[in-house]
């Protein structure tokens, strides 16, 4: 996959290195040279010194063969730039960060198929800490459902029990089961264990009748 990321913000210079590692084609544009020139030494992807407002470096970074773009600066009017003009140069999926959730409607119009708000992620993140300890949200970027990660503790009542049998609250569902280092995925006969790392999506007005469920004791 060949993914151009626009700033090497925080965000930006880690999702290349993730993806990097994960063998894509990863090119990172920025206007400060420093930064692209550490990420050039330290990680396996191509940099381009520019601005990605302008045709002429997006074009340099690869536009015509590329399947996603991704905006990661700290301006959202430079973010709706670099979707607009990557729009205009064929990139179908346009993601970008943006800092002003009243922005919303605006990225939409110009086909964003992702707008990533890093301050509410954060701040729903610690919330998550705070209201459901020994509870890890592991996504919190959908409308009105999160992804979360709860362990089976011994005594459990759902422990021994098939899937099938343990009645889920409606708009939950068990993703994944981590038992002992193994990725299980789960089916309506599979038997949840003590110790199990279950990964759950679920919609949010259901998460806390999810967990009571999963740390009910016999």
């Amino acid at each position: 996959m060949y993914v151009i990321i626009v700033g090497a913000s925080k965000i930006g210079a880690t999702l290349a290195e993730i993806l990097s590692r994960e063998k894509c084609n990863v090119v990172i544009v920025d206007k400060q040279k420093e930064k692209l020139n550490r990420l050039a030494e330290e990680l396996d992807v191509q940099v381009i010194h520019g601005s990605g407002t302008e045709v002429n470096t997006l074009k340099e970074a690869g536009a015509e063969k590329a399947d996603v773009i991704v905006s990661a600066t700290s301006d959202d009017a430079v973010n709706l730039m670099v979707c607009e003009l990557a729009k205009m140069l064929g990139i179908h999926r346009r993601i970008t960060l943006s800092h002003n959730q009243a922005h919303r409607a605006i990225f939409e119009e110009v086909g964003v198929e992702e707008v990533i708000y890093p301050s509410s992620i954060i701040a729903n993140y610690i919330r998550n800490l705070i209201l459901r300890p020994g509870i890890r949200s592991v996504l919190t970027t959908l409308q009105d459902a999160d992804i979360i990660e709860i362990k089976i503790p011994d005594g459990s009542a759902v422990a021994g029990r098939q899937i099938k049998d343990v009645g889920m609250p409606e708009g939950s569902t068990i993703a994944a089961i981590h038992r002992d280092g193994e990725l299980i995925i789960p089916r309506g006969k599979t038997v949840l264990m003590a110790g199990d790392q279950l990964t759950i999506l679920a919609k949010k007005d259901v998460i806390k009748k999810v967990i009571n469920l999963i740390r009910a004791r016999e």
